[in-house]
């Protein structure tokens, strides 16, 4: 082969390279939601658990998540075109793995929190996404992480489910 034509095929590969990736730069999840949903209304989730503090964290980090991924403004109470609304509806936390010398040293714990959560589309008065059972969990090592630090893992992967969840189905 001539260098020449080594040099031709290699500008070609290049030039569909540089084509393939450049219809991937830009990467936007609002096309995924119906078009005139451009405000969302997000209430502080509501507890039927006695962890205090899990509402308004769960309410903060999924409002993050959802206007970052959804490209979508926060809007009122009255006038917003969805409603993302939620409920904590579990948490615990439980022995999940022992040592090995057949006692009872408990070496993991799981903390799992269930939420119920709704998507609304407010304009047409339709539920678009629903989970009364959405929950996920980590096991965690008490002698090197807090219970509440790995709650607060757990209501990262919530909320980055949640968000998944909501948009992959448009």
């Amino acid at each position: 082969m001539s260098v020449g034509l080594v040099r031709s095929i290699a500008e070609k590969v290049l030039l569909i390279l540089v084509l393939l990736f450049a219809g991937c730069s830009h990467y936007s999840t609002s096309g995924r939601l119906p078009a005139h949903i451009k405000t969302v209304y997000i209430p502080t989730f509501e507890n039927d658990t006695a962890e205090f503090y899990l509402p308004q964290l769960i309410t903060d980090e999924v409002t993050e998540r959802f206007l970052s991924e959804a490209n979508l403004r926060l809007g009122d109470a009255e006038e917003a075109d969805a409603e993302l609304s939620g409920r904590v509806r579990r948490y615990f936390e439980e022995a999940e793995t022992y040592g090995r010398e057949g006692g009872l040293d408990v070496s993991g714990r799981r903390v799992t929190i269930v939420l119920e959560v709704e998507f609304a589309d407010r304009v047409e008065s339709e539920t678009l996404w629903q989970n009364r059972n959405f929950s996920r969990w980590v096991v965690y090592e008490p002698e090197k992480e807090s219970e509440q630090e790995a709650a607060g893992r757990v209501v990262k992967l919530l909320a980055d489910d949640l968000i998944t969840g909501i948009l992959q189905q448009w």
